[in-house]
C-alpha cells in the first residue's frame, strides 16, 4: 500500500453513508476545477459520482483549499459575509439568506460588515460555520484539529488587499471590536 492509499484508507473517502463533502474530504464542497490544490486527488483517480466535486487526500487538505478559495474571494472584493456567501452558495441552489445568517451568527459579524483582517480565529470560525452548513449532522466528522491543521498549512501570506496572518491567535472579541471601530471611522469620514 503506497502513501496515498494509506492516507485515503484512514479517511472517510468514498463512504456512501456520509454526506458528499465528508466522503470526498472536501467539507466545503468545492466543485472540481483545474486548480492544483495541495493534497488534491487527480481527476483520473477521483471517485466522486460524475466527478463534479474535488476530492482530497485528507480532511485538512480539503479545508485548506476551501479557506484559500474563500480568502481569494475576499481579496477579490467579496469582502462581506453577504457577498462571500452569495458567490460561494448562490441562491439558485441554496437558501443563501439562511446560510449568510448562520455564518454571521457563528463568526459574530453582521452580513455587510467589511472583512479587513483575516487571522486564525476568523478562519477557524468561518470554516466551522461553512462545514456545518454544507454537511449538516455529518459535520461532526470534521475535527477541530483538522481545521487547525488546515490553517497551519495555509500559513501566513499577503494578497493584493489582505494580510492573512495565522502565526498568532487574536481574541475574536478584540477582532470584532477593531472591525467595528474601522467601520465607524470609515462611515463617519464618508
Amino acid at each position: 500500500m503506497n502513501q496515498l492509499q494509506k492516507k485515503m484508507s484512514s479517511s472517510y473517502l468514498g463512504r456512501k453513508d456520509l454526506s458528499r463533502g465528508i466522503r470526498n474530504n472536501n467539507p466545503g464542497n468545492l466543485v472540481y476545477t483545474v486548480n492544483t490544490w495541495l493534497g488534491k486527488i487527480p481527476y483520473s483517480k477521483n471517485t466522486d459520482s460524475g466527478k463534479k466535486f474535488e476530492q482530497f487526500e485528507s480532511m485538512s487538505y480539503g479545508i485548506r483549499a476551501m479557506l484559500r478559495n474563500l480568502v481569494n474571494h475576499i481579496d477579490g472584493g467579496e469582502n462581506t459575509v453577504r457577498k462571500l456567501i452569495t458567490t460561494y452558495a448562490p441562491p439558485f441552489e441554496n437558501d443563501t439568506e439562511l446560510y449568510i445568517k448562520q455564518v454571521c451568527n457563528t463568526i459574530g459579524v453582521k452580513p455587510d460588515d467589511v472583512i479587513t483582517c483575516v487571522n486564525s480565529d476568523f478562519l477557524f470560525l468561518l470554516a466551522k460555520a461553512i462545514v456545518k452548513k454544507e454537511n449538516g449532522q455529518d459535520s461532526k466528522y470534521v475535527k477541530d484539529s483538522d481545521i487547525k491543521e488546515a490553517i497551519k498549512n495555509l500559513g501566513t501570506f499577503k494578497t493584493s488587499n489582505l494580510i492573512v496572518d495565522v502565526s498568532k491567535k487574536v481574541n475574536i472579541a478584540f477582532f470584532i471590536g477593531v472591525l467595528l471601530f474601522c467601520y465607524t471611522v470609515f462611515a463617519v469620514s464618508v
